[in-house]
């Protein structure tokens, strides 16, 4: 079920910080005056570091030290000199980023951290102010979704506890770690 965003701010603000994304994340799409808003942005253009290892060679993802290594890749990528922000450049072009394929042999491991939005007061925090994002998106999740083409293949949500509804919220247990653990 899709709701529209709400309590967009105003027109300048919103403008400016849609041509900042475009700045700091290459391929971004952002549609918010549509029936349908949405963000999309490819995973190799987006994630701040992308590893592809063989089985068994894969990095510690609790290492918190993870390194960007894509020469399993081929092509530009093969002799292991390019940067993550090079990568999000030129993987951020379609018609590159065609020339690139995953299988189901290599281990892929994706860093997602992003500075932009701060999941754990669930704002965005924009220097002078910070939005609220439940003013914004109301109570629905945040959806990734990975796509092949015009296929779906793997869906996730984000669901911040600040817009569960009460019933739901009882539901919620956090564990030592402050993680959320769904009964």
């Amino acid at each position: 079920m899709h709701y529209p965003l709400k309590k967009l701010p105003p027109q300048p603000i919103l403008k400016l910080c849609i041509s900042l994304a475009k700045k700091l994340v290459p391929g971004i799409t952002i549609s918010v005056h549509t029936d349908k808003q949405s963000f999309f942005l490819g995973n190799m253009s987006a994630s701040k570091i992308v590893r592809a290892d063989k089985p068994g060679e894969e990095v510690d993802i609790t290492s918190h030290n993870i390194k960007e290594d894509c020469t399993l890749f081929g092509g530009e990528f093969a002799n292991g000199n390019i940067t993550s922000r090079r990568r999000r450049k030129i993987l951020s072009d379609p018609a590159k980023l065609k020339q690139y394929k995953f299988d189901t042999k290599t281990v892929y491991t994706f860093d997602f951290y992003e500075f932009i939005a701060d999941i754990t007061s669930w704002t965005l925090p924009l220097g002078f102010v910070h939005l609220d994002l439940e003013t914004i998106l109301g109570k629905q999740p945040t959806v990734w979704v990975g796509k092949t083409g015009e296929r779906y293949i793997w869906q996730g949500s984000l669901i911040h506890k600040k817009i569960l509804s009460d019933q739901q919220s009882l539901a919620v247990v956090e564990d030592e770690d402050d993680d959320l653990i769904e009964d």
